[in-house]
């Protein structure tokens, strides 16, 4: 008989680690108890059900990724940087979780996919908000850089609606959009 989990804390760490080495969609109840080493039921103490458990892993995924990291790390960057910053973190996790950008989307039930949209939407308003404090925040913009045209907000989701398509296309860099913000935004 497997011993009983002390926290739940201890259960996504191991299936996170079975998310980085079997992929998302490998995760089961069964092979998270095997993997942590205790008893299916004590699973089922923390996760009453898979989807439960997938929401879990999905969100601390997210948040491992870009709040931790990217909060603190952004706070004094100029725009660019921050842009590098979160096209680095992305490119961490990719690397770390191969597959967890294409499966998290698709390993949902139904009934549980607005759920994970909520997750992934609250994740991004906070790396836009970033962002936002970082274009805000950066002395070496131009003072007329902003008019009504263009507000800041809307560089920002032009931007991460751009860093979103490099991450899809499989881009290695973010160095081109980079060279076309330190062109609009900075003085020569």
């Amino acid at each position: 008989m497997h011993p009983n989990v002390t926290s739940k804390e201890k259960l996504l760490l191991a299936a996170k680690e079975l998310a980085k080495t079997e992929g998302l969609s490998a995760l089961q109840m069964r092979s998270l108890a095997s993997a942590a080493g205790v008893a299916v039921g004590s699973v089922y103490n923390y996760f009453p059900n898979k989807n439960a458990l997938l929401t879990a892993v999905v969100a601390s995924i997210w948040f491992d990724m870009f709040h931790n990291d990217t909060t603190e790390n952004t706070r004094n960057m100029g725009f660019c940087d921050a842009v590098s910053h979160l096209f680095a973190q992305i490119q961490k996790g990719i690397a770390a979780y191969p597959d967890f950008f294409a499966a998290h989307r698709v390993i949902f039930e139904e009934s549980e996919k607005e759920n994970a949209l909520k997750l992934r939407e609250n994740t991004f308003s906070h790396i836009k908000k970033n962002l936002l404090n970082a274009l805000e925040t950066d002395p070496r913009i131009r003072p007329d850089a902003f008019d009504g045209s263009l507000t800041q907000k809307a560089l920002v989701s032009f931007t991460f609606t751009h860093l979103l398509a490099l991450w899809n296309s499989g881009a290695k860099d973010c160095g081109t959009l980079t060279t076309i913000l330190s062109k609009l935004l900075y003085s020569a």
